[in-house]
């Protein structure tokens, strides 16, 4: 059940990482309001990342069990951890690179500010950074199949279980692993608030480019050589022949 909980914070840390909507947020906040504000954002991140984790897990739970729908979740994963760990390394333009004007002047709030007036959430209180990072993280349409993938790519390697409790460690894990890295990134920035380079952003999308191209390499190997391609084949042929009596 440990094991469970480690891959999840392992998880959770590397989707956190790529520079994007949340983390934006997150480095206006502390720029400009300070080291609370800008850990209520990734608070928000966290908790949605635990609800969305948890229900694709269990989600997830339900369709491996079929071989050839398990080999398709981990050429899913494969496949999107090499666009994704490509897509990293390449370089970013200025805009995307959220210079420290950008993030002192918007940060999510073109977006949300509205939202949080309706739900009568002052500007400078904790609540409405937490409430951006709830709301960023909700826009994320790919938030649940994601999931549901890397809960299957793990699942068929053995190290998540099946069963509500290990659902429930592996989101907490990845809730924890989450955060873990909103901890990091705040407390480095409110150290430095005079600015963020954009030389900082290119060097962790260069980091989490490399270990999503790592666990690429990885789940290729475990594809080719542990996936058990003989029961892969016997379903297809069971499959083949219902289809055909039907």
């Amino acid at each position: 059940m440990v094991v469970a909980f480690i891959v999840g914070a392992i998880t959770g840390w590397l989707m956190a990482m790529p520079i994007g909507p949340v983390n934006a947020a997150a480095i206006s906040r502390t720029l400009k309001y300070g080291y609370k504000f800008g850990l209520a954002v990734g608070i928000g991140a966290a908790l949605m990342d635990v609800i969305y984790c948890g229900g694709a897990a269990q989600i997830n739970q339900f369709l491996v069990e079929s071989p050839i729908i398990n080999l398709l979740f981990e050429l899913a994963g494969f496949s999107a951890l090499l666009f994704l760990g490509i897509r990293q390394l390449q370089p970013k333009t200025t805009q995307e690179e959220l210079s420290p004007k950008q993030k002192e002047n918007n940060g999510g709030d073109d977006r949300f500010a509205g939202a949080m007036k309706r739900m009568h959430i002052q500007h400078k209180s904790v609540a409405g950074p937490f409430m951006m990072g709830v709301l960023l993280y909700a826009t994320n349409v790919m938030a649940v199949p994601e999931w549901i993938i890397v809960s299957g790519l793990w699942r068929s390697w053995g190290l998540l279980g099946s069963g509500f409790s290990m659902n429930a460690l592996f989101a907490a894990g990845a809730g924890a692993g989450t955060l873990g890295w909103y901890l990091i990134l705040i407390r480095w920035i409110s150290k430095r608030h005079r600015g963020f380079k954009p030389a900082t952003l290119r060097k962790i999308n260069l980091g989490t480019g490399i270990a999503m191209l790592a666990f690429a390499g990885y789940f290729a190997y475990a594809i080719a050589f542990e996936t058990h391609w003989d029961q892969v084949k016997s379903h297809a042929e069971q499959n083949t022949k219902y289809l055909e009596q039907h």
